[in-house]
């Protein structure tokens, strides 16, 4: 009896050594027959290879999954951008092909291309991307308005005869004002780290400082009209209060975060 339960253990402890190799089905047909026939009576070992087949399940099924999720989101995304490539360019030729006829040249038209190339150019930054996405937006965006307002300034002044040059004193100051603005709370958070609601108030806090320089770049006052109190309203409270409520939510996040 003895000498039968230690050839019965040793059986198992043979079969369960085996029990990778056959689950995975690299095992021999005499094997595969002797490890069935244990199977049948052993109820330890038919256990073990329940729970081998499960937990194999288990670790395939995901990654299964997850691969067909991945490629179908590529799959999607790449429709997108080759779908809004395709109307781009037929609008662009479409533009032409009106300019043309009616202006017997290319005029309004290169402003329709540029734009359409700017916001292809982002829309594929902002779903390709992953990391530091926000610097490669603002990059687009910094090199796409400069090249947009290039345009509108050619077109209008030497192809079209209208308008003034008006890029060097208004347009470049201004885009470098507001490039600043829009930059300066992206690389806060992404190098220091920054909480988004960090960069919100940055953001809006710099917008005010925005407001009163454009305004002085055009002309439209001077540094004495910004303690007036219309001026006051205009370019700045929509922002302080904007700055309070973002502030306040801030707050009752920390709170919160505390409290857990």
């Amino acid at each position: 009896m003895e000498r039968d339960l230690m050839e019965r253990d040793l059986t198992c402890e043979i079969v369960k050594d085996l029990l990778p190799l056959y689950v995975d089905g690299m095992v021999s047909d005499v094997s595969k027959k002797s490890i069935e026939n244990h199977l049948k009576h052993c109820v330890d070992c038919k256990e073990a290879y329940r729970n081998m087949v499960f937990h194999l399940k288990m670790e395939t099924q995901p990654t299964e999954v997850s691969d067909v999720k991945r490629f179908l989101k590529k799959t999607k995304k790449m429709y997108l951008l080759y779908g809004l490539g395709i109307l781009s360019l037929i609008a662009i030729l479409v533009c032409m092909i009106v300019d043309f006829a009616v202006n017997k040249k290319i005029t309004w038209s290169l402003i329709v291309g540029s734009s359409c190339f700017f916001a292809d150019s982002l829309l594929y930054v902002l779903l390709i991307c992953k990391k530091k996405k926000g610097c490669s937006v603002m990059t687009v965006i910094s090199i796409g308005t400069f090249i947009l307002l290039s345009v509108i300034q050619i077109t209008r002044y030497y192809l079209m005869g209208t308008g003034t040059i008006w890029i060097f004193r208004y347009g470049f100051p201004i885009l470098l004002l507001w490039l600043f603005i829009l930059w300066l709370p992206v690389l806060t958070q992404t190098f220091l780290k920054w909480n988004i609601w960090n960069c919100i108030i940055l953001f809006m806090l710099l917008t005010i400082m925005g407001n009163y320089i454009t305004k002085l770049i055009i002309g439209d006052y001077t540094w004495n009209d910004v303690l007036h109190m219309r001026d006051f309203i205009s370019n700045a409270l929509g922002e302080i209060i904007a700055m309070l409520l973002f502030g306040i939510i801030r707050v009752i996040g920390i709170v919160k975060k505390r409290q857990k």
